[in-house]
């Protein structure tokens, strides 16, 4: 997947929400026992079919989650009765309401998000918050919500299945690529560090991307590298101005060092010479102004 994957999603459900679409086919891919993704509409969801129920993630907008609803019945009778969201995205939270009798499940900061915006497609109640941890018995399935910090929005956060290996993110990573600078205005650079260190140490056998099909940890452990590394560089010239002039020195170079700072071992990345100056910024930020 691209750095201009999440742009390309944002604009598709733009235009799903303006007007209706046929249903069309979502790829079901079953990728342990009784658990699958289902993707579609440049979006890719977790699926976990328990004893008491079907678990899913991100429905991300009512036409898509029309689509989902088809898929699932072609994998289970069940119903399904959690909804998880993984953070408060506008994009990834629409269409619960296409799965009635379904408990919304998202982290306690969601609410008041939702609650700020009339305009969008956001859930009529959230049944399940959480702060750090919550645990839900799916039926011979269990299923953790875990919340490391305010990584990609204030309520990012992680659905693990300890026993399958498996977690669900959305929007902290992409394939060999940038993410595009204007979605990450609201990101946290320490976080999303936190949060990729979490997730190589659950040694996982899948870890599914909302934007992406390739389920590879190997994706998790690469973004890791380039992180630490971004982590490594911005601290170093911040803990350098520091030392030579204090805190004005730093607020001083703010405006000039994503245009200095380089990682030229990730210049073949997808994006790099575009958004990396916006990617050192939110590093620089995350760690001199705490977001």
């Amino acid at each position: 997947m691209t750095g201009n994957f999440r742009m390309a999603a944002a604009a598709a459900a733009a235009a799903l929400l303006a007007a209706p679409a046929a249903l069309a086919e979502q790829a079901v891919t079953q990728i342990a026992d009784n658990v699958y993704t289902v993707a579609g509409q440049f979006y890719t969801s977790l699926v976990a079919v328990g004893e008491d129920g079907v678990l899913v993630t991100d429905p991300a907008n009512a036409p898509r989650a029309e689509e989902m609803k088809a898929a699932i019945a072609g994998i289970t009778d069940k119903p399904v009765a959690w909804v998880v969201l993984s953070h408060e995205h506008y994009d990834h939270v629409g269409g619960t309401g296409a799965f009635p009798g379904a408990q919304v499940v998202c982290h306690s900061a969601c609410r008041t998000v939702f609650d700020l915006n009339p305009m969008a497609d956001t859930p009529d109640e959230v049944d399940l918050e959480f702060d750090d941890t919550l645990e839900l018995d799916l039926g011979g399935m269990t299923a953790v919500m875990r919340y490391f910090g305010p990584a990609d929005g204030f309520g990012s956060s992680v659905l693990h299945l300890p026993e399958q290996r498996i977690a669900f993110t959305a929007d902290l990573y992409d394939d060999r690529a940038l993410t595009t600078g204007m979605w990450m205005d609201d990101d946290n650079y320490l976080a999303i560090l936190r949060v990729l260190r979490e997730l190589k140490a659950m040694d996982l056998e899948h870890a599914v991307n909302s934007h992406s099909h390739d389920t590879s940890p190997a994706i998790v452990e690469s973004n890791l590298a380039f992180v630490e590394d971004l982590y490594a560089l911005a601290g170093g010239a911040i803990a350098g101005a520091m030392e030579a002039g204090g805190p004005f020195q730093v607020f001083m170079s703010l405006e000039k060092w994503p245009h200095e700072l380089k990682l030229p071992q990730y210049a073949d990345w997808e994006g790099y010479d575009e958004h990396f100056p916006i990617h050192v910024r939110r590093m620089l930020l995350s760690i001199f102004h705490g977001g």
